[in-house]
Order: structure tokens, then sequence, then C-alpha cells
């Protein structure tokens, strides 16, 4: 990386003032102090209206450098466009003539956002290969959107990878919605972890606690929240949360008294 490239990588509020400077001296541009100037537009509590002009003023800026077929910084500024804009990422998707499984991935989830996930699935059907993070978007398109079913249809035919802590963590999420189905899916997902030496980090082990508390295994519930070596404000909230919802009141004031 070239002294600007890390510049801006590590003062993301400063890296348009640093792009613009390096416009004023004449300074090349390369991919990288492009990809992390693209990246600050979405992390820098820019307002939207202002996002969205920033992001088209670098837009044709990288046309006229000839950036624009560059497919690390085309799906760069496409994830750009999907967090303040999906009308302008959509069209900058439909121009892309070289797509990789990231920019696909970007507009799924992207529709998903939008609470659209029939669109999300065009997408991911349309995908001339995909990867796991393209079937974790979907599944996750269809459980944050409370298509429970159409969630664990979709993660069935998952036939030849092995799901990572997202896809799982989607899956958990939804169990509780569907009944004794979903508790059965739950376990057999918590055996997966333990069997495959999975580390029960406070990720993991908040979504299996919050899983077996909303189905109602508090037992489980506590065996898991026990078992984990970090816990977090989310932790406690899920076995304190999952107690209530079914009837314990009593032990929920006890674990809200223990908390750490």
């Amino acid at each position: 990386l070239n002294s600007w490239a890390v510049a801006i990588r590590n003062a993301p509020d400063k890296a348009l003032r640093l792009y613009c400077e390096m416009q004023r001296q004449s300074v090349p541009y390369d991919s990288f102090s492009i990809l992390f100037t693209l990246k600050s537009c979405t992390c820098t509590g820019l307002h939207n209206n202002l996002a969205v002009a920033v992001i088209h003023h670098l837009h044709a800026h990288l046309f006229k450098l000839g950036f624009n077929s560059h497919v690390y910084v085309a799906t760069s500024l496409l994830h750009a466009y999907a967090v303040a804009s999906f009308k302008d990422a959509r069209a900058l998707f439909d121009e892309i003539p070289e797509r990789n499984s990231v920019t696909w991935n970007t507009m799924i989830t992207g529709y998903a956002k939008l609470g659209d996930a029939d669109r999300a699935r065009s997408l991911f059907e349309e995908m001339p290969c995909r990867d796991l993070a393209s079937w974790s978007a979907m599944i996750a398109a269809y459980m944050n959107n409370g298509h429970w079913n159409r969630g664990f249809t979709l993660f069935r035919n998952m036939k030849q990878l092995k799901p990572d802590q997202f896809t799982l963590g989607s899956i958990l999420q939804g169990c509780a919605h569907v009944g004794s189905i979903g508790s059965m899916v739950g376990k057999s997902i918590h055996g997966f972890t333990v069997k495959n030496g999975w580390e029960l980090n406070v990720e993991l082990g908040t979504l299996l606690v919050d899983m077996y508390a909303k189905c109602g295994f508090l037992n489980n519930a506590c065996l898991v929240f026990d078992m984990m070596q970090d816990r977090n404000v989310a932790s406690w909230t899920a076995l304190i949360c999952g107690s209530a919802q079914h009837g314990y009141g009593h032990e929920a004031l006890a674990i809200f008294g223990t908390m750490e």
C-alpha cells in the first residue's frame, strides 16, 4: 500500500479530504486509495443525501480514471450505493460487465433489507455460481423477513457446503417461530457445533441461549449459559427474557439480580 492509501484507510473521517488532496497534488490514484475512500462513505455518518452526492462524484471520477471496469472497485462502489441509495445500486449492478460473488451477495442483502425476499431469491437463482456467503445471505433474507419455513427449506437444500456461524446464526434465530421442528433443528445445530469442535464464543453462545430459551428449554439455555466463558448484555437478556416469556418470573428476577 502506498502512503496515501494507508492514510485514507487509517482516517476514514478524513478520507474525502485526502482524496481531494491527491487530486490537487496530481498524485496517481491506485485501487486501494479508491477502495478505502469508497468504504469511508458508508462508515463516517454522512447524511444520506450528502453520502449519495459524494458517491455520485466519486463514481464520475472513477469513470474518468478508467477504474469503473475494475471488478473490486466496481464492487466497492456497488456496496456504497447499496447502503446510501439502493436504486442507484441496482442501476450500477445492471451495468457491471464482470460480476463476482460479492457483487451478487451485496444485491441479495440489499433487497433483503428492503423486505423484498422474492427479488432477493430471483437474483440468487440467476447467480452463475453460488458460494457459502450466497446461501447465507439468502437464508438470512428469509429469516430476517419472517419467512421461516422458506429459510429452513433453503438451509436443508445446502448439499455440498458446510455452514458457518453466520449461516447457523440465521437459522437459530428462526427456530422459536416454527414450533417443535424449530427446537429439533436448534438442537441439531448445537450438536453440529459440538461435534465439529466450534468454540463457544459469546456470539454463538448467545444465539444458542436465545434459541433454547425462546423454545422453552430453560435447562438447556442455562447449561449453555454456564458453559460460556464470556458473556455480554445480550447473553443475559436472552436468558432473562426467555425465562419471563415462559412464566418463570421469579427465576428471571433472580438471574437479573446476579447479572455481572
